[in-house]
Protein backbone atom coordinates (compact mmCIF):
# COMPACT_ATOMS: atom_id res chain seq x y z
CA UNK A 1 0.00 0.00 0.00
CA UNK A 2 1.45 3.34 -0.82
CA UNK A 3 2.42 5.67 2.10
CA UNK A 4 2.23 9.64 1.51
CA UNK A 5 5.30 11.04 1.70
CA UNK A 6 3.97 14.20 3.96
CA UNK A 7 3.14 11.81 6.36
CA UNK A 8 6.07 9.43 6.40
CA UNK A 9 9.12 8.91 4.38
CA UNK A 10 9.76 5.37 3.49
CA UNK A 11 13.38 4.11 3.76
CA UNK A 12 14.62 2.48 0.13
CA UNK A 13 14.34 -0.83 1.69
CA UNK A 14 10.52 -0.19 2.26
CA UNK A 15 9.95 1.76 -1.37
CA UNK A 16 11.50 -1.25 -3.03
CA UNK A 17 9.15 -3.23 -1.19
CA UNK A 18 5.64 -1.42 -2.04
CA UNK A 19 6.97 -0.77 -5.24
CA UNK A 20 7.37 -4.37 -5.56
CA UNK A 21 3.80 -4.97 -4.78
CA UNK A 22 2.25 -2.51 -6.48
CA UNK A 23 3.42 -3.47 -9.89
CA UNK A 24 2.95 -7.49 -8.50
CA UNK A 25 6.65 -8.53 -9.56
CA UNK A 26 7.00 -11.83 -10.08
CA UNK A 27 10.67 -11.60 -8.67
CA UNK A 28 11.26 -12.43 -4.81
CA UNK A 29 11.54 -9.07 -3.19
CA UNK A 30 15.47 -10.02 -1.95
CA UNK A 31 16.08 -10.86 -5.46
CA UNK A 32 14.79 -7.03 -6.46
CA UNK A 33 16.28 -5.65 -3.47
CA UNK A 34 19.61 -7.02 -4.48
CA UNK A 35 19.31 -6.58 -8.39
CA UNK A 36 18.49 -2.62 -7.50
CA UNK A 37 21.35 -2.25 -4.87
CA UNK A 38 23.93 -3.64 -7.94
CA UNK A 39 21.99 -0.85 -10.79
CA UNK A 40 22.49 2.06 -7.98
CA UNK A 41 26.06 1.01 -8.22
CA UNK A 42 26.76 1.24 -11.69
CA UNK A 43 28.74 4.18 -13.44
CA UNK A 44 26.09 4.97 -16.26
CA UNK A 45 23.27 5.29 -13.46
CA UNK A 46 21.83 8.19 -12.05
CA UNK A 47 19.14 8.10 -9.07
CA UNK A 48 17.02 10.55 -7.31
CA UNK A 49 14.72 10.38 -4.37
CA UNK A 50 11.74 12.48 -4.37
CA UNK A 51 9.31 11.94 -1.41
CA UNK A 52 8.43 8.02 -1.55
CA UNK A 53 9.63 7.62 -4.87
CA UNK A 54 13.47 6.37 -6.40
CA UNK A 55 14.01 7.51 -10.12
CA UNK A 56 16.94 5.25 -11.89
CA UNK A 57 18.28 6.86 -14.90
CA UNK A 58 21.39 5.26 -16.89
CA UNK A 59 23.09 7.11 -19.57
CA UNK A 60 22.57 6.12 -22.86
CA UNK A 61 26.23 6.26 -25.69
CA UNK A 62 23.86 8.48 -27.44
CA UNK A 63 24.47 12.27 -25.22
CA UNK A 64 22.18 13.66 -23.25
CA UNK A 65 19.76 10.36 -23.99
CA UNK A 66 19.47 8.18 -20.92
CA UNK A 67 16.62 5.30 -20.04
CA UNK A 68 14.54 5.51 -16.82
CA UNK A 69 12.53 4.16 -14.33
CA UNK A 70 10.27 4.80 -11.00
CA UNK A 71 9.79 2.87 -7.87
CA UNK A 72 6.73 4.66 -6.94
CA UNK A 73 5.47 4.08 -3.10
CA UNK A 74 4.12 7.54 -2.59
CA UNK A 75 0.46 8.67 -3.76
CA UNK A 76 -0.93 9.25 -6.64
CA UNK A 77 -0.78 13.14 -6.31
CA UNK A 78 2.69 13.02 -4.73
CA UNK A 79 3.78 10.88 -7.83
CA UNK A 80 3.27 13.49 -9.86
CA UNK A 81 4.53 16.16 -7.94
CA UNK A 82 7.64 14.04 -7.53
CA UNK A 83 7.21 13.16 -11.58
CA UNK A 84 7.81 16.84 -11.76
CA UNK A 85 10.43 17.73 -9.88
CA UNK A 86 12.54 14.64 -11.15
CA UNK A 87 11.80 16.14 -15.46
CA UNK A 88 13.88 19.34 -13.52
CA UNK A 89 16.66 17.46 -12.15
CA UNK A 90 17.05 14.88 -14.89
CA UNK A 91 17.58 18.22 -17.12
CA UNK A 92 19.49 20.34 -14.97
CA UNK A 93 21.68 16.46 -14.45
CA UNK A 94 22.52 16.50 -18.15
CA UNK A 95 19.60 14.54 -19.58
CA UNK A 96 17.87 16.12 -23.30
CA UNK A 97 15.69 13.01 -23.26
CA UNK A 98 14.78 10.02 -21.31
CA UNK A 99 12.54 6.84 -22.18
CA UNK A 100 11.01 4.45 -20.31
CA UNK A 101 9.26 1.28 -21.12
CA UNK A 102 6.41 -0.08 -18.79
CA UNK A 103 3.33 -2.66 -19.59
CA UNK A 104 0.77 -1.03 -17.19
CA UNK A 105 -1.13 1.28 -19.00
CA UNK A 106 -2.80 3.31 -15.56
CA UNK A 107 0.73 4.75 -16.00
CA UNK A 108 -0.27 6.35 -19.00
CA UNK A 109 -2.27 8.86 -17.17
CA UNK A 110 1.30 10.37 -14.90
CA UNK A 111 2.37 11.78 -18.31
CA UNK A 112 -0.90 12.70 -19.60
CA UNK A 113 -1.35 14.57 -16.13
CA UNK A 114 2.19 16.38 -16.51
CA UNK A 115 1.32 17.02 -20.18
CA UNK A 116 -2.01 19.45 -19.26
CA UNK A 117 0.75 21.33 -17.11
CA UNK A 118 3.66 21.02 -18.62
CA UNK A 119 7.19 22.85 -17.72
CA UNK A 120 8.41 25.14 -21.03
CA UNK A 121 10.23 23.16 -24.11
CA UNK A 122 9.10 19.54 -22.58
CA UNK A 123 7.27 16.96 -24.33
CA UNK A 124 6.56 13.35 -24.30
CA UNK A 125 5.43 10.85 -27.40
CA UNK A 126 3.94 7.75 -26.85
CA UNK A 127 4.30 4.19 -28.65
CA UNK A 128 3.38 1.02 -28.44
CA UNK A 129 6.36 -2.06 -27.91
CA UNK A 130 5.88 -4.95 -29.93
CA UNK A 131 5.19 -7.09 -26.90
CA UNK A 132 2.16 -5.00 -26.65
CA UNK A 133 3.55 -2.56 -23.86
CA UNK A 134 4.62 1.43 -23.73
CA UNK A 135 7.06 3.37 -24.79
CA UNK A 136 7.26 6.45 -23.31
CA UNK A 137 10.10 9.36 -24.67
CA UNK A 138 10.17 12.69 -22.46
CA UNK A 139 12.01 16.11 -24.10
CA UNK A 140 13.41 17.14 -20.65
CA UNK A 141 13.92 20.63 -22.00
CA UNK A 142 16.16 22.32 -25.05
CA UNK A 143 17.92 20.01 -26.57
CA UNK A 144 21.95 21.37 -26.14
CA UNK A 145 23.90 19.01 -28.05
CA UNK A 146 27.17 17.47 -26.87
CA UNK A 147 28.68 15.24 -24.44
CA UNK A 148 26.51 14.85 -21.27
Amino acid sequence: MVVDSKQKRLSPAQIMEIAAEETKSEFPIEVIKKTLEKEFALPSAWRLRVGNTIFIVHKSNKPRYGMFRALNADTAQNYIHNSRVFIQDAYEEGFDVIITQFSDPTILNIFKTIGRDKPPNTGYAVQRTSDGGYQVTLVLGVARGGDQ
